[in-house]
């Protein structure tokens, strides 16, 4: 059978012979990577573009581990010469007769273009921009990328995933005057990616009171508009990656930590957010893995060194050709409960309504968090008030999931602003979902 990828043909039968010597002992794993990545980037200001970069890699890994031992050989280029030369590497490192040495490689490759694609969307940008954000300062990303794995007594495959991102600030109008906002869009690429992101930013540049000073001190919050997939990525996600030393949640399996109602998963399998794919970078498809069920804590996201006899979940990620893959988080998906928005502020009554971060972490060892929200509104007797901004909330994560309120929100919305998680260097597509949230008793700080 041969891999055809981006005008190379691999010979998968003949790769994985030139990996078996690798994994002829128990517990040892051999594989060869292939990514070949292309991005263009657009640089906007106020309705032009004013720079265009096309960015254009290709490379290949071969990897072989035995336990706590692990070797990673890469090279450029996707070709067979290339995959080749890596495997010769790897096995020589690994102390296995060598492969002998081909110079044939393919040509470099040609200067990149802007593809059809792009000048598609430019057409759709510059109308919503024209009328939902006219002055800016945006950058807009749209990157394709072509994967493929080959490995010894498993299927080789092969997986290609476009995803566009828009980040950056515009100005839009406040009841005192205009005012700077951030905004950040990610979305994999689809017919309607460009009607949503119209929406998104429409609603955005609606007119608002200007913000106040976030009062310091302990508040009761609700997480909105599907910006708790936020929360739950840094508190629940990252505490259950296999090899996350220090989780406060590894030495609590089956413990329950939250109320019966909250149900959260990690499903990569949703192309239909930022972080999905139809195969990990290992060549596995992947399973959605219950992170809290009904309140408990369920299961681990792994990858094939870290799956033991369960097998891998299907979350072995890697940002590039020349990294190793680790344990990661991919969407993460809330369940959704019964109350209406309505019934969401009547339960608040006097406290913080978030519907926005702006980025957010989680110190393992310490079990705590901290998340950025550019701008909020308070609750008084139910009703919104005041703007508020730009704060943090912050908390353990343990107490902070024993404070989240039985009574969760019917409507479940994608955060679209969540859309890149680094890790150890590693930065991967993540996003997710989520209903309102009522949390108690949150430590909230001014940002100013």
């Amino acid at each position: 059978m041969l891999l055809h990828c981006t005008g190379v043909h691999w010979d998968e039968s003949e790769i994985a012979r030139w990996l078996e010597p690798l994994a002829t002992r128990p517990g040892e794993l051999a594989e060869v990577f292939g990514e070949s990545l292309r991005e263009t980037t657009l640089e906007w200001r106020d309705g032009e573009i004013c720079d265009l970069a096309v960015r254009r890699e290709e490379g290949a890994s071969a990897r072989w581990r035995a336990g706590s031992q692990e070797q990673l050989v890469h090279v450029p280029g996707t070709d067979e010469a290339s995959v080749r030369e890596a495997v010769r590497a790897l096995r020589s490192a690994a102390g296995r007769a060598s492969l002998p040495i081909r110079t044939s490689r393919d040509a470099p490759l040609p200067d990149e273009e802007p593809g059809t694609e792009t000048a598609r969307w430019i057409r759709r940008l510059i109308g919503i921009f024209a009328r939902h954000a006219p002055r800016h300062s945006f950058r807009f990303r749209i990157r394709t990328t072509e994967r493929r794995v080959v490995s010894p007594g498993r299927p080789a495959s092969t997986a290609m995933r476009r995803v566009v991102s828009l980040e950056g600030r515009f100005t839009a109008a406040s009841r005192l005057g205009d005012e700077q906002r951030p905004f950040a869009f990610h979305a994999p690429d689809s017919e309607a990616t460009a009607d949503e992101l119209k929406a998104v930013l429409s609603a955005a540049a609606a007119p608002r009171d200007r913000p106040v000073p976030v009062p310091d001190g302990e508040a009761d919050v609700v997480l909105a508009e599907g910006c708790a997939a936020v929360l739950f990525h840094e508190i629940l996600s990252h505490a259950l990656e296999a090899g996350a030393d220090g989780s406060p949640l590894a030495t609590l399996p089956q413990a329950r930590v939250a109320v019966a109602e909250l149900d959260v998963a990690d499903d990569a399998g949703r192309l239909d957010l930022f972080g999905g794919y139809e195969r990990d970078d290992e060549g596995t498809a992947p399973r959605a893995v219950r992170l809290l069920q009904s309140g408990t804590v369920g299961a681990r996201l792994t990858d094939r060194a870290h799956a033991g006899t369960a097998g891998s979940t299907g979350h072995g990620r890697r940002s590039g050709a020349p990294e190793a893959p680790l344990p990661r988080g991919s969407n993460v998906v809330v369940g959704a409960g019964g109350a209406t928005r309505e019934e969401m502020a009547r339960r608040l009554q006097n406290g913080i309504w978030i519907d926005q971060f702006r980025g957010g972490s989680a110190d393992l060892a310490g079990g705590t968090f901290r998340l950025h929200f550019p701008r909020a509104r308070r609750l008084r007797r139910g009703v919104l008030s005041d703007e508020l901004g730009p704060g943090m909330i912050a908390g353990e994560v343990i107490a902070t999931l024993r404070n989240i309120e039985p009574v969760i929100g019917r409507q479940v919305r994608a955060c679209r602003a969540l859309g890149w998680c680094a890790r150890e260097g590693q930065v991967v597509p993540v996003q997710g979902e989520a209903p309102d949230v009522l949390i108690r008793r949150v430590a909230v700080r001014s940002a100013l």
